[in-house]
C-alpha cells in the first residue's frame, strides 16, 4: 500500500512540473512579445495595417523600450497616412538607438516633406557622419540643398550618390529631377533614359521621362512614356494619373476623365486608383462633381475611411453639415479616436458656432495626435471664433512649426496680424507664406499691407504689381493698389482702379465702399449716393449694399435714412451683426436710446463673442448714470476679451469715480493706453488713475497731453487742475480749473472745480 502511495505522489509531482513549465513559458514576457511582432510581421505583408497596428502596440506594451517595435510601429503608420504618428515613433527610435540609420533616414525625408528643410539637411549629415556610403542619405542631403536653393551643391550631391550606388535607377531619377529644376532639361533627359537602362523592368524612369516632355511641351513624347509606362505595369496608378494630368494640361479633360475613369474601372480593388477620379475634380476645384463623385464611392466601399473623410470635407466645405455630421459619426464608430475623425467633428462644430465644443472635440484629438497640424490650425480657428486670440495664435504657431508648407495657418496669423496692426510680424508672416506657398495671393497682399503701413509705398506698389501680373483677373490686386492711391491721396487714380476691379467682381464690396469714399473724399458725395443707390437697384438683395448705403448717410448727418437703410439691411440678414451695430449707433445718436439698446442686444444674441456690441451698450448705461449695469457689462466685455482697450479705459474710469479697486483701475487704465495710444481719453484716464493713487507727477503729464489733444473738453481740464493743484502749483491749477467753468458753468464739474478754487484760496 505504501509503494502504491509512493507512486502516486511521484507522478502527481511530475504532472506539477511539467504544468508549471507550460505556465512558465506562457509567462515568458519576450516570447509573447515575439509572437506579437511575428504576427504583426503578417498582417503587415498581407496590407492589414490596422491590425498591424494593434499586434505591434501589444508587443510595445511588453517592451516599451524596443527599438525593432518602434520602428516597425512607424512603418505601419507610413502605410496608414498616419504622418505625425509615424514621425512620433521614428523619433522614439532613434532616442533608443540613434544609429538606426533606417529610421533616421525616414526622418529626414518626412522633415524635407513637411518644409523642414535645414532639419533634413542635418538628418541627413548625421547618417553620412556614421554610414559615409549611404547613397539614400546622399540623396536625401542633395534633395535638402535643393530645397534651400543651393543648386550647385544638390547636382554635385546627386552625383556623389549615384557613384556610391551606380546600379540604382532611383539615384539617376534623382539626379534628373534637380537637372529639371535646375533648367537643364537635355541633361535630365540623359539620366531619366540612363535609370531606364539601369532598370528596365521599372515604370518610374518612363513617368520621369513623361513629366519632363510635359514640362517642355512635348506631348506626344510625353503621352508616349505614359503609355509605355502603363504597358510595363498596367495594375501601377502613378501612370495612368500621369497619363490624365498631361491631357488635363494639353487642354483635353475629356481624355484625362476617361483614362481616370478606366482606372478606376479596370483596377477596381485598389483603393489610390478609385479614388484617382475624383481626387482629380478637387484638384482641379471643380468641387460639385468632386461631391457626387465621392458620394457614389462611399456607397460603394464603406469600409473606405479615406473615402468616408474625403466626403465629410467636401460636404463640410459645401455647407451640407448635418450630411457631413452623419459620415463623421460613421468613422468614429469605428475608431472612437480616430484624429482625422474628431478633426472633422471640430470643423462642423465650428462652422455650426459651437466653438466650446470644437476646442474640447479637437483637445481630444490632439491627445491621440499631438503632431497633427491640422488639428492644432483647426483648434486655433475654434479659440478666434470665442476671442481668445493668443491661445489661437498659440495654435496656429504650432501648426506650422509642425508642418512649415500649412498655408491655411499662416494665412490664419497674417489676418490675426492684420487686426492687432502688427504690421513687423504680418512682414514675418508674408516672407514665411512665400517660401512655402509660392503662388499664394494673400503673400504679396500681406507684404504689401505691412509695407503700406510702414510708410514703405513704394516697395508696397512694387508688390502689388508683381501680383497683378501673377493674377490680372483677380480683382484684389486693383483694390489694394486702389487703396494705396487712397492713402496718397491720390483720388481720381483709386477710383480708377477700384472700377477695375469691379470688371473682374461686379459684387465686389470692397471695390463699390472704397470707390464711394473715394468719391466722397474727392467731393463727389452725391455722386457716390447715386452709385450705391444704383449698385442697390441691381442687386436689391444685397445686405451689405444697404450697410453701405446707410454708412454713407450717416457721414452726410442724414440719420432718419441711415436708420432705414441699416433696417434694411438687417431685415435681409437678421445675422448682420454690423447691420445691427450700425442701427444701435443710428438710434442712439437721435436719442433712441431705448432702441439702441435693444439693437445691441440682439447683436450680442447673434455674436455673443463678439466684444463691439458689449461696449457700445456698456457706454449707452453709462451715459444713462447707470454706472452698476454699465460696470457689469463693461466686464462681460473684458471676459470675452480681456485686453480690449475701450472696455478697459471705460471700466477703468467707472471704478475710479464709483469707489472700485483703484489699483485694479491702474491696470485697466495702463491696458486702455497700450492700445489707443493716440487717444486723449485713455490718457487722461491713465492720468486720473494715478491721481487717485497719489502719483501726481506721473498724472502730470498724461493730463497735459489729454487737454493738449481736446482742449475744449471740460473733464481733461478739471483733472489737470486738480494735479496741478496736488503738486503745489496754485497759479496754473486756478487757470485749468477756470477754463473748465467757462467751458460749461452750469455743470457738476463746474461745481468741482468751483469747490476746489474754493480749496486753493483757503489754502
Amino acid at each position: 500500500m505504501s509503494g502504491s502511495i509512493k507512486q502516486c505522489h511521484s507522478h502527481a509531482l511530475l504532472l506539477l512540473l511539467t504544468s508549471l513549465l507550460v505556465v512558465g513559458c506562457g509567462l515568458d514576457p519576450n516570447a509573447k512579445r515575439l509572437k506579437f511582432l511575428a504576427r504583426g510581421d503578417q498582417d503587415f505583408q498581407a496590407g492589414k495595417y490596422a491590425d498591424a497596428l494593434i499586434s505591434y502596440g501589444r508587443a510595445l506594451q511588453i517592451d516599451p523600450n524596443s527599438a525593432e517595435t518602434h520602428y516597425k510601429l512607424a512603418q505601419t503608420n507610413l502605410k496608414m497616412g498616419s504622418w505625425p504618428s509615424a514621425y512620433q515613433e521614428l523619433n522614439r527610435t532613434v532616442e533608443i538607438q540613434p544609429d538606426s540609420w533606417k529610421a533616421q533616414l525616414d526622418l529626414g525625408q518626412l522633415d524635407l516633406a513637411a518644409g523642414k528643410r535645414q532639419e533634413a539637411k542635418d538628418r541627413a549629415l548625421l547618417i553620412l557622419k556614421g554610414n559615409p556610403k549611404d547613397a539614400d542619405a546622399q540623396m536625401l542631403l542633395s534633395n535638402a540643398d535643393a530645397a534651400l536653393g543651393n543648386t550647385k551643391d544638390a547636382l554635385k550631391e546627386a552625383q556623389d550618390a549615384i557613384q556610391m550606388a551606380p546600379n540604382r535607377s532611383v539615384l539617376y531619377i534623382n539626379q534628373g529631377r534637380l537637372q529639371t529644376m535646375a533648367n537643364l532639361p537635355q541633361e535630365a533627359e540623359q539620366s531619366f533614359k540612363r535609370a531606364q537602362i539601369v532598370d528596365p523592368s521599372s515604370q518610374a524612369p518612363l513617368v520621369a521621362l513623361g513629366r519632363l516632355y510635359q514640362q517642355q511641351k512635348e506631348w506626344a513624347e510625353g503621352e508616349k512614356a505614359f503609355k509605355d509606362a502603363i504597358q510595363l505595369g498596367p495594375k501601377d496608378v502613378v501612370p495612368r494619373a500621369e497619363l490624365a494630368a498631361l491631357y488635363f494640361a494639353e487642354g483635353q479633360p475629356a481624355q484625362g476623365e476617361q483614362v481616370l475613369t478606366e482606372a478606376k474601372e479596370q483596377l477596381s480593388g485598389d483603393p489610390k486608383a478609385y479614388r484617382l477620379l475624383g481626387d482629380s475634380y478637387i484638384a482641379r476645384g471643380e468641387q460639385a462633381k468632386a461631391l457626387t463623385e465621392f458620394g457614389s464611392l462611399a456607397q460603394k466601399y464603406p469600409d473606405d475611411l479615406t473615402v468616408r473623410k474625403t466626403y465629410a470635407q467636401l460636404l463640410v466645405v459645401s455647407g451640407r453639415t448635418d450630411e457631413a455630421n452623419a459620415q463623421v459619426q460613421e468613422i468614429l464608430k469605428k475608431g472612437s479616436q480616430d484624429a482625422d475623425g474628431l478633426v472633422l467633428k471640430g470643423q462642423i462644430q465650428i462652422r455650426q458656432g459651437q466653438p466650446d465644443q470644437a476646442v474640447a472635440t479637437l483637445q481630444e484629438a490632439l491627445k491621440s495626435e499631438p503632431q497633427n497640424a491640422w488639428a492644432h490650425y483647426r483648434l486655433g480657428v475654434a479659440f478666434s471664433q470665442k476671442a481668445n486670440t493668443q491661445e489661437a495664435e498659440s495654435e496656429w504657431r504650432e501648426a506650422v512649426r509642425l508642418r512649415p508648407a500649412l498655408a491655411e495657418a499662416w494665412v490664419a496669423l497674417g489676418r490675426s496680424a492684420i487686426e492687432r496692426s502688427d504690421w513687423r510680424t504680418l512682414d514675418d508672416v508674408a516672407n514665411q507664406l512665400k517660401k512655402y506657398a509660392p503662388n499664394s495671393i494673400d503673400a504679396y497682399l500681406f507684404y504689401a499691407t505691412a509695407r503700406m503701413n510702414q510708410g514703405d509705398a513704394a516697395e508696397a506698389e512694387k508688390e502689388l504689381n508683381a501680383l497683378l501680373q501673377r493674377a490680372p483677373d483677380n480683382p484684389l490686386p486693383y483694390v489694394k493698389l486702389a487703396e494705396l492711391r487712397a492713402a496718397q491721396k491720390r483720388w481720381n487714380e483709386a477710383e480708377s482702379l477700384y472700377k477695375q476691379a469691379l470688371t473682374h467682381d461686379a459684387n465686389s464690396i470692397e471695390a463699390i465702399s472704397g470707390l464711394a469714399a473715394a468719391q466722397i473724399a474727392s467731393g463727389k458725395s452725391a455722386e457716390a449716393a447715386k452709385f450705391v443707390a444704383s449698385e442697390i437697384e441691381r442687386n436689391p438683395n444685397s445686405s451689405p449694399l444697404y450697410l453701405l448705403e446707410g454708412q454713407l448717410f450717416l457721414q452726410s448727418k442724414q440719420p432718419a435714412l441711415a436708420e432705414a437703410a441699416f433696417s434694411q439691411s438687417v431685415e435681409l440678414d437678421p445675422k448682420n451683426v454690423s447691420g445691427l451695430f450700425f442701427l444701435g449707433q443710428t438710434h442712439a445718436s437721435i436719442g433712441q436710446v431705448d432702441k439702441a439698446i435693444a439693437d445691441f442686444q440682439r447683436a450680442i444674441a447673434v455674436a455673443p463673442k463678439d466684444v463691439q456690441p458689449y461696449v457700445a451698450l456698456g457706454a449707452l448705461y453709462e451715459k444713462a448714470g447707470n454706472w452698476e449695469v454699465a460696470r457689469d457689462t463693461y466686464q462681460k466685455a473684458l471676459a470675452i476679451q480681456s485686453d480690449n482697450p475701450l472696455a478697459s479705459n471705460n471700466l477703468a474710469y467707472i471704478l475710479l469715480e464709483h469707489g472700485g479697486d483703484v489699483n485694479v483701475a491702474l491696470t485697466l487704465a495702463h491696458t486702455a493706453r497700450k492700445g489707443l495710444p493716440n487717444l486723449p481719453n485713455s490718457a487722461d484716464t491713465l492720468g486720473w488713475a494715478y491721481y487717485k493713487t497719489g502719483a501726481f507727477s506721473a498724472a502730470e503729464p498724461l493730463l497735459e497731453t489729454a487737454v493738449k489733444s481736446a482742449p475744449d473738453d471740460q473733464t481733461y481740464r478739471y483733472h489737470l487742475g486738480r494735479t496741478y493743484q496736488k503738486l503745489l502749483d496754485k497759479t496754473r491749477a486756478k487757470t485749468e480749473l477756470e477754463k473748465a467753468i467757462r467751458l460749461d458753468p452750469k455743470s457738476g464739474v463746474a461745481e468741482l472745480a468751483r469747490q476746489a478754487i474754493s480749496e486753493i484760496a483757503a489754502s
